[in-house]
């Protein structure tokens, strides 16, 4: 990868003119390419095994029926997930004016 002499960009290759040339998308500043530079910008691209990963269901749609106790519980313990969350983000936000 090289950069641009005058700005510091950095230097795409273009073609322009049938002629393949270095061009900062800063400032505009063109350079003709050499061969080592058409070896440096030589396209590679390398394939790694592109499986996809899937679930199955496994249970039945009617499923196993909950009570309204496990319901109840399940509220509650969301509720003071959320609780704990705010009075964490609290917490931290007063240390945060402590340190000012």
């Amino acid at each position: 990868m090289q950069f641009c002499p005058k700005c510091g960009g950095v230097m795409i290759p273009v073609k322009k003119d049938g002629k393949e040339v270095l061009k900062c998308k800063k400032c505009g500043y063109e350079k003709e390419m050499s061969i080592k530079d058409k070896k440096a910008y030589e396209i590679k691209e390398t394939t790694k095994n592109n499986k996809v990963l899937t679930t199955s269901i496994v249970s039945e749609k009617e499923g196993r029926k909950r009570g309204e106790e496990e319901w109840e519980q399940e509220r509650e313990e969301y509720y003071k997930e959320i609780g704990l969350e705010l009075l964490r983000d609290e917490f931290e936000g007063s240390e945060e004016k402590d340190e000012d």
